[in-house]
């Protein structure tokens, strides 16, 4: 019996100042990725997406919850467009299976916010008020 052992809820992830980089890395394994013909079946899009935002989102635990859907949502943008280049239309079924696996990896966190405001786990509006300028 483990009596007054302690357990540590503090998030693990990367260094702040490795974000920017790791998270441009990211995107760029995830563009070449869906570019190429493996990704041609739903299922592997949907899995490359969702694992990829599902990954951001353990690496980079101090990341604004919305920021990683709306980089989610450039990425899929420019692999609907790259394709275009080269005389190919968007295809529907691709725009879905990328947006449904970054939404099947984020609803999760919002539905525990949800939770967590249900409860009235909040915080005061000026949050940031006490900060120096």
């Amino acid at each position: 019996m483990m009596l007054g052992h302690q357990i540590d809820f503090r998030a693990r992830g990367l260094p702040r100042a490795l974000y920017t980089p790791v998270g441009a890395g990211l995107c760029l394994a995830v563009l070449i990725l869906s570019l190429s013909p493996a990704a041609e079946p739903f299922l592997a899009r949907l899995m490359i997406f969702y694992g990829a935002t599902t990954l951001a989102y353990a690496m980079m635990p101090y990341v604004r919850r919305g920021d990683i859907p709306l980089v989610a949502a450039w990425v899929i943008l420019f692999a609907e467009l790259a394709p275009c280049f080269t005389g190919q239309l968007i295809s529907p079924v691709k725009v879905a299976a990328d947006g449904l696996g970054v939404l099947m990896a984020a609803a999760p966190v919002y539905v525990a916010r949800l939770r967590q405001v249900q409860q009235g786990d909040t915080r005061p509006a000026g949050r940031r008020a006490g900060e120096p300028d």
